[in-house]
């Protein structure tokens, strides 16, 4: 029986953004998980994150997919006068992988970061925490590379264990 994972992906916009997504998926079904992401395979009534809960819920792990959603041309950080610091072609990701991440890191769910190359490090896609960041271009060939193997399997056994044992509130 495939065991639940959280994945947190943003809608995609673009053919890349897209195939990498369900190369990840397929990589996950093929491991024995089941992705489990809200608007791409659950859907609600409810406001989102009664779903991100629920779904974590009932997850062993969870799998953060940082993609390009905003990319910032020009612009200041900390704006204001009389200074701000400039900053040029910054790439951000949904504010949702955020959310998503602090709600697994609450749970103590396993977690696994894959960021798209660019997307600026920041808050809980750095990889200064309790799990490791993956940093690369948009290719599923990513997925057969031992650095993303290695991990992905000291990860896999993190989310075996946790299956079964959910805290939920209800």
């Amino acid at each position: 029986m495939p065991i639940n994972v959280f994945v947190s992906v943003g809608r995609t916009f673009n053919p890349q953004q897209e195939l990498f997504v369900s190369s990840v998926e397929n990589y996950l079904t093929e491991a024995g998980l089941r992705p489990r992401t809200v608007g791409r395979n659950d859907f609600t009534h409810k406001q989102p994150l009664q779903l991100i809960d629920e779904l974590m819920c009932r997850s062993a792990g969870a799998l953060i997919l940082a993609l390009e959603r905003v990319a910032i041309d020009q612009g200041k950080e900390r704006g204001g006068p009389p200074a701000g610091v400039r900053i040029e072609n910054e790439l951000l990701s949904t504010p949702w992988n955020q959310i998503e991440a602090a709600f697994a890191y609450a749970r103590r769910l396993p977690i696994l970061v894959v960021r798209e190359q660019g997307v600026r490090a920041e808050g809980l896609l750095e990889g200064r925490y309790d799990w490791f960041v993956h940093s690369t271009p948009l290719d599923p060939a990513f997925l057969t590379s031992n650095d993303f193997i290695g991990t992905f399997r000291s990860w896999q056994r993190e989310v075996k264990k946790r299956a079964g044992f959910f805290a939920c509130r209800r």
